[in-house]
């Protein structure tokens, strides 16, 4: 196997804890070929998540499902649309200037039909739950513990 490259090995589509992965450190510097068990990669992983993927939707239209993080932004009452995800996908919106009510109506959803963000600083995260839809797994907004989108 020393003579394959790695884009010719057959791709896994699963994976276990103890799996190892192929990983090249000091690569700038001092290359060199390493190990990683896959238990030992995800518990590196820093505990704060940074969303690099972010949408930023003025006015009504389509929420893209493709971006992890929607900065809502409205200059009068809207109409917003989410597509099916993927399972297990998650996906954060916040409200983030408030020029009206902002209706969020995914084409499929868990509980309730729409989601209505009505001021700056509402958010939902929301979870892809196959079949059921999407699934509002988080909420909150300005002011009193309960405020944020309304689920309706």
């Amino acid at each position: 196997m020393a003579d394959k490259k790695i884009t010719a090995l057959a791709a896994a589509t699963s994976t276990t804890t103890a799996d190892i992965a192929h990983l090249v450190t000091a690569v700038s510097t001092n290359p060199q070929n390493k190990k990683i068990t896959v238990a030992n990669f995800w518990n590196k992983i820093p505990g704060f998540i940074g969303f690099a993927d972010i949408e930023t939707k003025t006015g009504a239209g389509a929420i893209s499902i493709a971006t992890t993080l929607t900065a809502l932004i409205s200059e009068g009452a809207i109409a917003n649309q989410l597509a099916d995800g993927i399972q297990s996908q998650l996906k954060v919106i916040v409200f983030i200037t408030d020029g009206g009510t902002s209706t969020l109506t995914p084409a499929t959803m868990n509980d309730g039909t729409t989601l209505a963000f009505e001021d700056a600083g509402d958010a939902a995260m929301l979870m892809w739950i196959g079949a059921a839809g999407w699934a509002v797994i988080s909420q909150a907004g300005p002011g009193t513990p309960g405020a944020g989108p309304t689920v309706a």
